[in-house]
């Protein structure tokens, strides 16, 4: 999973992202229908200028009509996955809401990675500090 990793996002090979898309499709698109919004996580600009696409929502492109794609912003930041266990959970929040009530509003989050939970974590407490009702979250590894 970690060469994967390495290559779908690092090396920019974007056809990886179907390696996974019919598992995903098959296992999670009814669970989707659950939830108020589907939200994935952003990505920088930065990482987009680089990368040229998100890999979340190259993942998940099954959702596409019903992903949320404008809620959740992020600041630049340094890249995470270079960083070690500690320095990831004590990294502050970049996260933040750019458009939209969430108020109320049941949300699946969508990441690619669960490595020490931070991400998430800190999407999920923006979303709770705007009043959101429930936070879930889908992601393909951990």
């Amino acid at each position: 999973m970690k060469d994967y990793m390495h290559y779908y996002k690092f090396v920019g090979d974007y056809r990886l992202r179907q390696a996974f898309s019919e598992d995903l499709k098959k296992k999670f698109k009814k669970i989707m229908t659950r939830f108020d919004l589907v939200i994935p996580i952003p990505i920088s600009e930065s990482s987009m200028a680089v990368r040229g696409f998100n890999q979340v929502t190259g993942l998940f492109e099954f959702a596409a009509l019903k992903m949320s794609t404008d809620i959740l912003a992020v600041k630049e930041k340094k890249q995470t996955s270079k960083l070690k266990r500690q320095a990831r959970l004590k990294k502050e929040n970049l996260f933040y809401l750019a458009h939209n009530d969430v108020a109320e509003k049941s949300i699946l989050l969508l990441d690619d990675v669960y490595t020490t939970g931070t991400t998430l974590h800190q999407t999920a407490d923006v979303l709770y500090m705007n009043k959101a009702k429930k936070v879930s979250s889908i992601t393909l590894a951990r």
